[in-house]
């Protein structure tokens, strides 16, 4: 892909997430936009199983499975629409807690590190011990921090302020998100020599490409 196309592929990801997260806040924090509010919550699920429906092996099972499955969400959009604070809260805290489980076990005996696999991707075999030991650490710090995530949404969502809770889960969530990655950037630059350090691209770049099952990108 030529780099004009990339740079506008990425704007444009960036202008719709921007707007996707300020819909949800605004239809969250606000009383009366409970239609509002459920669209936004119910249609990044639907498009995403729209997206894997297509792609999938048997795509006409598939797409009926997923029709099937928005003919009861029709159904049920009263009750959705009711109750759509509980959607996003599902979304958010799910996320985190999944996270949480999926980097948390990686961190048990005889497993290896969920950011040491990453680093794998990176510098290939073998990695050098002081990799080994940072990349470990890492990944308790990303476990603990998802672990976090997942009890602070909880327990603001359990206060029953939506304009709090809303806040905290659409707009002080990336933030914290970019503020952790650039603090353990930071601490990379610290730590770890040079010559064995990975750069932030280069890792993005990585958990990327493990997502897909392929090589990460040539810089």
């Amino acid at each position: 892909m030529r780099p004009s196309l990339r740079l506008l592929r990425w704007i444009s990801i960036a202008v719709l997430s921007g707007t996707y997260v300020l819909l949800a806040y605004v239809s969250t924090a606000r009383g009366g936009m409970d239609t509002l509010a459920a669209i936004v919550a119910i249609a990044p699920i639907a498009v995403f199983a729209l997206i894997l429906a297509w792609r999938a092996r048997y795509r006409v099972r598939s797409m009926a499975l997923w029709s099937c499955a928005m003919a009861g969400l029709a159904t049920a959009w009263p009750l959705i629409e009711a109750e759509f604070a509980w959607v996003y809260f599902i979304q958010h805290a799910g996320v985190f807690a999944l996270l949480t489980l999926v980097f948390g076990r990686t961190l048990l005996p005889k497993e290896e590190p969920m950011v040491t696999r990453l680093a794998r991707l990176v510098h290939g075999h073998p990695l050098a011990p002081e990799i080994l030991r940072y990349t470990r650490w890492v990944t308790l710090m990303w476990t603990l921090f998802f672990a976090g995530m997942t009890v602070a949404s909880g327990l603001l969502f359990a206060l029953g302020d939506l304009a709090h809770w809303s806040f905290f889960a659409t707009l002080l969530t990336p933030a914290l998100v970019a503020i952790t990655f650039g603090a353990e950037y930071l601490v990379r630059l610290w730590v770890l020599p040079a010559e064995i350090r990975t750069g932030l691209l280069e890792s993005i770049r990585a958990g990327v490409a493990a997502t897909r099952g392929t090589a990460p990108p040539a810089l």
